[in-house]
């Protein structure tokens, strides 16, 4: 059972919440052709950065990188050496100037969402006080940015405040974006007009939160459920004899439910173990498989698991060629 959330709402004026200041804003490009919208299977190689899109363009971000997503007039990127956003487009790749460790888009590819660590004054000559920003992608102007809610300089030490408090993009629709700022407060901007509010006391484990992606229920087993909530993804892990004969090792073989009187489908795959994550679509979902191997201690490394899709309400699933570096790109949504 959730407690009851209770949020203490305080509008903050604009002069006030540390609205975008045009003298600390980066160059940003204004999109002529958002990439991605129309949805599909979007991926990309984590090593070599190579980006495929859902109508079979590839972009090339030239560098091993640790997340994406797809937004203005082609891909961001976070490169993996050293948390630089990499803006990835058909003509190639231009850092942005910004250092991240994560990013979200909009669900329209028009709205970028992050926390740059290296924006903000230095607490100590070490440590930068953290910096939201917003940037719309289709007139290439920052929205937000602000160090609002990431400690005083002068009163807090930073570098005890962000190795113990959460700070990250919680989500972002076409409308709104919501970040968690370290002091604990949930800032929510407004996307068309730049106003800013603090929820304060807000409890992130609430399904009801307005930056949750779809899901069937509360339980930690639910997953997301498809657009129309049709089906969900449900967390198995199960014992598997001819793998491992420890009882103690569990391998990951998610299942669907369907709202229909939570009737389970098992995916119908060849792979030894399987992790569901994110849904293409009403009917389609994508995932990660291992596939063909004995030894189940290769289980744990990354490198052996490929993309797998399957639909319902068949569980057929079917393999991506060459996926077997692949990551998926970051959710709007918090799942």
């Amino acid at each position: 059972m959730h407690r009851t959330l209770t949020l203490l709402i305080a509008a903050l004026a604009l002069a006030a919440c540390g609205s975008s200041d045009d003298s600390e804003a980066l160059d940003w490009t204004a999109a002529k052709d958002p990439a991605g919208a129309t949805g599909g299977l979007v991926w990309a190689d984590a090593q070599t950065g190579e980006i495929h899109l859902s109508d079979g363009r590839t972009l090339d971000a030239e560098r091993a990188i640790s997340s994406f997503v797809i937004a203005g007039d082609g891909a961001y990127v976070v490169d993996k050496g050293g948390d630089a956003l990499i803006q990835v487009t058909a003509d190639g790749a231009r850092p942005t100037g910004a250092h991240t460790a994560q990013v979200r888009a909009s669900p329209n590819s028009r709205y970028l969402a992050f926390i740059d660590s290296l924006a903000g004054p230095t607490f100590e000559g070490s440590v930068h006080q953290l910096t939201s920003v917003v940037v719309d992608l289709k007139t290439g102007k920052e929205i937000f940015r602000s160090t609002r809610g990431m400690g005083d300089l002068k009163n807090d030490d930073l570098t005890d405040l962000y190795e113990d408090a959460d700070h990250f993009v919680l989500g972002i629709d076409n409308k709104t974006a919501w970040i968690q700022a370290a002091e604990g407060d949930v800032l929510t901007i407004d996307l068309s007009s730049s106003r800013v509010k603090a929820l304060q006391d807000v409890d992130l484990s609430d399904e009801k939160n307005p930056w949750v992606g779809p899901r069937f229920g509360g339980e930690p087993a639910r997953g997301p459920a498809s657009p129309d909530r049709a089906w969900g993804i449900r967390r198995v892990n199960r014992t598997v004899p001819q793998l491992a004969s420890d009882p103690n090792m569990y391998f990951a073989r998610d299942e669907l439910e369907s709202d229909t009187g939570g009737a389970r489908l098992v995916p119908r795959t060849a792979a030894v173990s399987w992790s569901l994550d994110s849904w293409l679509g009403p009917t389609r979902v994508v995932g990660y498989a291992n596939v063909g191997l004995e030894n189940a201690d290769r289980l744990n490394n990354p490198e052996d698991r490929t993309l797998m899709t399957c639909t319902v309400p068949d569980g057929r699933c079917t393999l991506v060629p060459g996926s077997e570096r692949a990551i998926l790109p970051e959710p709007s949504s918090y799942l």
